[in-house]
């Protein structure tokens, strides 16, 4: 498999996950910071094949704590899950 091949496979699963984003390029803390969410890219194989490269980036008091207690609170409740999170 190519790097490509596996950025489609994340891109099928994770397609309509609003707070998750699949990108080609490495993610930037820069980017993310301040955001209720997770960039995931960077995506290499190595040239045996059998190991795979991924980077993530979050803002960790958002996405890392903040936003994941909202979305375990709501459905723990009974709540939509991203009920009272800015998207």
């Amino acid at each position: 498999m190519t790097s490509r091949d596996i950025r489609t496979l994340y891109q099928d699963r994770y397609a309509g996950e609003k707070l998750l984003k699949v990108i080609g390029e490495a993610p930037s803390v820069k980017k993310i910071a301040g955001k209720h969410g997770v960039e995931m890219g960077g995506f290499a194989v190595h040239s045996s094949g059998r190991r795979v490269v991924v980077c993530a980036t979050i803002d960790n008091l958002l996405k890392g704590a903040a936003t994941q207690c909202l979305q375990n609170m709501n459905l723990a409740l009974g709540y939509a899950e991203y009920e009272g999170i800015p998207l």
